[in-house]
């Protein structure tokens, strides 16, 4: 907000010095700079509250999924627990990953890049079968670092 305010003042000192010159029609044009700014700045800002969270425990594999106005909790059978990085239909398009476990599925990382998306199936596969796990020391249920 602070840097929403900070743009506001400097461009409306700008156009009011230019309207007091006597080019006054800049002052609608900057009016709706100003507001365009405003509503992409509040659009940015409300998209950062999406996150999704992967916690692995020794039996179970949680997903949590945050959106603007809903959360959501997928919990799988950790031995059960497949990763599958699918193909996208189209040439443009991204790579989806799925977590499925009992004729359920759930898309993770759906907002990363494809290279990151690849790299997140890998360790998420490593993780999930139990190979090259961490245990995050002083944890009193038994957690894994991915």
């Amino acid at each position: 907000m602070t840097f929403y305010l900070g743009i506001v003042a400097v461009s409306l000192a700008i156009a009011g010095s230019f309207a007091l010159a006597g080019y006054w029609p800049i002052l609608p044009f900057a009016g709706l700079e100003l507001l365009g700014l405003g509503l992409a700045l509040y659009v940015s800002m409300r998209r950062c509250r999406i996150h999704e969270s992967i916690c692995i425990d020794e039996h179970r594999v949680v997903i949590r999924k945050a959106g603007l106005d809903r959360r959501r909790e997928y919990e799988f059978s950790r031995p059960w627990t497949k990763v599958e990085l699918l193909s996208p239909p189209a040439a443009n398009w991204p790579n989806r990953l799925m977590l499925r476990s009992m004729g359920q599925s759930v898309e993770v990382g759906s907002f990363l890049t494809d290279s990151e998306r690849d790299s997140l199936c890998k360790r998420l596969d490593t993780v999930i079968r139990g190979e090259n796990m961490t245990r995050i020391p002083g944890d009193t249920a038994t957690r894994f670092r991915i």
